[in-house]
């Protein structure tokens, strides 16, 4: 009598996986924890963090958080990342224990410098928030292809919503890599409507290589026919610097840096002024 041989162990890869639970403005949450969540890297500026203890943002002015912060991480707990550097260890100015759990034999903790968006104009709280404590990032790039997650309504009725794929298609004639920031980007991200029907649409451009004065006259004149202001910064290296006056080919250019604004003549090989 033959032995009926034993059906072969599926490969780890192709046995079933339990779906991620979905996230409320779209894809599955990633898992919490800086390697799964930022890849391993440094965010940038204009990234967006979601934070799984928001509580441990600490004001740079010192103090707690204000409560309308505080009302706003508990809804939606998103911070935009700035341009200013990371602080590696513990700020001295705000001694406010950590109240993300990590190992305290691991490596000094990077403090990332992140901004808190209020509901009211004007509401603005510059903090510093733990690597340990970010649970997913979203760069500019990523949510350039999110405005079908929003009410057709509402993109109908804010004209930088209604604007982005033309704006995009000029950029992508260009081959330039892009994304929405300030208001725009936030809510393509969230999905929390901050948006409003004045708002310029703000953008980033990503230019690790120089890019002609010609080709950036180009495409500011192309931007400017859209019917709303577009705002673009060309992102090198070194740091960013608006589409709008290096295509002016003026000869002192503001290059914006995690060290502070430097006047230079070339944002790709800068030297100051």
């Amino acid at each position: 009598m033959a032995v009926p041989h034993p059906e072969p162990l599926a490969h780890p890869d192709q046995r079933t996986r339990r779906p991620l639970p979905e996230e409320h403005h779209g894809g599955p949450r990633r898992l919490v924890g800086p390697l799964a969540a930022l890849d391993g890297r440094l965010p940038g500026p204009h990234d967006l963090l979601l934070l799984q203890c928001p509580g441990s943002l600490r004001p740079l002015g010192g103090g707690e958080l204000p409560g309308w912060a505080r009302a706003v991480l508990r809804a939606h707990p998103w911070v935009t990342v700035g341009r200013a550097p990371a602080v590696v260890g513990g700020p001295f100015d705000t001694p406010s224990p950590v109240r993300c759990t990590r190992d305290p034999s691991a490596a000094p903790e990077h403090w990332l410098p992140v901004t808190v968006r209020g509901p009211e104009r004007g509401q603005r709280l510059d903090a510093l928030a733990p690597r340990s404590a970010v649970a997913r990032t979203l760069r500019p790039e990523q949510v350039a292809g999110r405005q079908a997650l929003l009410p057709p309504e509402r993109v109908a009725a804010i004209p930088a919503l209604a604007a982005l794929p033309a704006a995009g298609q000029l950029v992508a004639d260009h081959r330039l890599v892009w994304g929405p920031i300030g208001a725009v980007g936030y809510e393509l991200g969230t999905g929390v409507p901050v948006t409003g029907p004045l708002s310029p649409l703000r953008v980033v451009l990503r230019a690790p290589q120089p890019v002609s004065r010609r080709d950036a006259l180009g495409l500011r004149r192309a931007l400017s026919r859209l019917p709303v202001p577009v705002q673009a910064e060309l992102e090198t290296r070194h740091g960013a610097v608006l589409l709008a006056e290096y295509a002016a080919s003026p000869l002192s250019l503001t290059l914006l840096t995690p060290e502070g604004p430097r006047e230079v003549h070339d944002p790709w090989f800068p030297r100051d002024r």
